[in-house]
């Protein structure tokens, strides 16, 4: 384990390495690891996503000897059961590394550290939510440590510190990264208005959203929102993304460009190193390089169970990656996402 954890750290970190070889290695794992696995895997062919359902009751894990250091659970929508994932120490360290070097990566390029501003709860009111251990190691590692704040809780959101940090960082010059849920901005961004309240945030400010366009209430398209957050916050163009992340997987999706594909304008999400997303035909289980599929996401950041993961949402294929269009017709929207609409003022 400690072999294979170098070899991934080093090809996601340095991008020295062969994806193809930790691969097959960690198909190897997964079926000397986990009976349920290998039987599944001899029905459907060898590495196709395992699908999200199976982690209802907990799904597969592959290390049962070792210590759990860290569960995290999907939020699950009314009525249904939550799924559980669990991290050994150098799994959930696997995934600090594969958090923060994307986000170094292709969140903050350039190397100044903003203030990250999280429509999210901190660890500590919600520790078994992946959305929070993901944030707080992005402001860690690449926010000012005086204005990176989280604004979003179990009670809702804390306005006096969300406009303390932005009134602060305008005063300042100092550029504003927010992340949240897409319904979070939504929800934050209709309070502020009823409030009077609106920013010009100083350049280089940004803001990413993360999961889909529907809400409890309603459906934003990309280019609605990003015309809100631009009157609220004075975004510049180009200060914009969506990424897509999942308690069952490790790292996060990313955008590949700005070019609108999906039925709300939704962007292609790219490939790296490590994966990325890929689709296949719901009844053949063959790849889909055109036209729409299944979206499967392979994370070779993740050890502690299956790196294949097959999602239950729509893809559409386009030469710059996948176009995530929402979950398949009478799947249950995501939990997360849907959790924090609620925790900021969706209804």
């Amino acid at each position: 384990m400690g072999r294979l954890f170098e070899e991934i750290a080093t090809l996601v970190v340095d991008g020295r390495g062969d994806p193809a070889a930790v691969h097959e290695q960690l198909l190897e794992l997964a079926v000397a690891n986990s009976p349920e696995v290998a039987r599944y895997w001899k029905q459907v062919g060898a590495g196709v996503g395992v699908p999200d359902t199976a982690y209802k009751d907990g799904g597969p894990h592959l290390f049962p000897d070792e210590p759990v250091v860290r569960e995290f659970r999907t939020s699950g929508t009314s009525g249904s059961v939550r799924g559980t994932v669990r991290y050994t120490k150098l799994g959930l360290e696997l995934k600090r590394i594969a958090i923060v070097t994307s986000a170094q990566r292709l969140l903050f390029p350039d190397g100044t550290r903003p203030a990250v501003v999280r429509f999210a709860p901190t660890e500590q009111a919600a520790p078994d939510m992946a959305i929070a251990f993901d944030m707080a190691r992005i402001a860690e590692a690449c926010g000012d440590p005086r204005l990176s704040v989280s604004v979003a809780g179990p009670s809702g959101v804390d306005f006096d510190a969300l406009e303390s940090s932005l009134d602060t960082a305008v005063a300042e010059g100092l550029p504003v990264v927010m992340i949240g849920a897409t319904f979070a901005f939504v929800n934050v961004c209709d309070a502020l208005l009823a409030r009077g309240r609106s920013w010009v945030l100083p350049p280089g400010s940004r803001a990413y959203d993360g999961g889909g366009f529907k809400g409890r209430s309603r459906v934003m398209r990309v280019d609605d929102l990003r015309a809100t957050l631009k009157r609220v916050f004075g975004i510049a163009d180009g200060g914009f993304g969506n990424l897509f992340g999942m308690t069952e997987l490790a790292n996060q999706v990313f955008d590949g460009s700005d070019t609108p594909v999906g039925p709300l304008g939704e962007r292609p999400k790219t490939r790296h190193v490590w994966g990325g997303p890929r689709l296949r035909d719901p009844h053949t289980r063959e790849i889909v390089t055109e036209g729409r599929g299944l979206v499967e996401i392979a994370d070779l950041c993740l050890i502690d169970r299956p790196h294949v993961l097959l999602t239950g949402d729509v893809g559409i294929a386009h030469p710059d990656g996948v176009a995530i269009a929402g979950r398949v017709a009478g799947t249950a929207s995501r939990g997360c996402s849907l959790s924090l609409d609620e925790m900021t003022g969706g209804r």
